[in-house]
C-alpha cells in the first residue's frame, strides 16, 4: 500500500514472522522497564529504522515505558495510535506532542463499532476485499482445539504467540 513497515517486537522471532509478512525492518524491544540509558537507546534505534523524517504513524498497542521512546522518534505532524497497553499505561511529558507537531489518538475499536455502526462495516467490507485479493493475510501460527483452549490463552498470556493463535471447534 505504498508505506515503510517497521516491525517493533519483543523477540527476534516475531521480528522475522513480520518481515515475512511485509514489514521492512524491525526493532527488538527489551523486556521489562526502561531506564533513562534504555530508553534513549531505543529512541535511536527506532530514529535509525525510521529515517530522517521519523515516522509518519505509530500503532502503539504495547504502551509502558516503549511509548515515550517510539514518540520521539514520530516524524513532524505524524500520528500516535494508542492501542493497547499490554505493557501498562504510559506517562508522557506533553512538551512532545508540541515540539513534533504531532496527533495522539485514542483507537477504542469496540466503542467506535458501536458509535459509527456504518463506518465500522465499511472497514469490515474493505479489510474483506484486501483479503480475498490477496494482498493481506494474517499469520495463523497456531491452531487449538476448543479442548485445549486455555492453553492458547495461556500462550497469549505469556506473550509466547506469534501471529494468530485460532481455537478451532473439534
Amino acid at each position: 500500500m505504498g508505506a515503510r513497515v517497521v516491525a517493533a517486537a519483543s523477540s527476534e522471532a516475531k521480528i522475522v514472522l513480520a518481515c515475512r509478512h511485509g514489514a521492512d525492518a524491525g526493532v527488538q524491544y527489551p523486556a521489562g522497564s526502561l531506564d533513562k540509558a534504555a530508553a534513549r537507546a531505543l529512541t535511536d534505534r527506532f530514529k535509525e529504522a525510521c529515517g530522517a523524517n521519523g515516522a509518519q504513524v505509530i500503532y502503539d498497542g504495547v504502551g509502558g515505558d516503549y511509548t515515550e521512546a517510539a514518540l520521539r522518534a514520530i516524524g513532524w505532524e505524524g500520528r500516535h495510535l494508542v492501542v493497547g497497553f499490554t505493557a501498562g499505561i504510559p506517562k508522557l511529558a506533553l512538551n512532545l506532542p508540541l515540539l513534533k507537531g504531532c496527533q495522539i489518538i485514542g483507537v477504542f475499536w469496540g466503542e467506535f463499532t458501536n458509535r459509527h455502526p456504518s463506518q465500522h462495516a465499511e472497514n469490515v467490507a474493505a479489510l474483506m476485499a484486501l483479503y480475498l485479493e490477496g494482498r493481506i493475510k494474517p499469520a495463523i501460527t497456531e491452531r487449538f482445539p476448543l479442548a485445549r483452549g486455555a492453553e492458547a490463552i495461556a500462550r497469549l498470556g505469556s506473550r509466547d504467540a506469534r501471529g494468530k493463535l485460532v481455537v478451532t471447534i473439534e
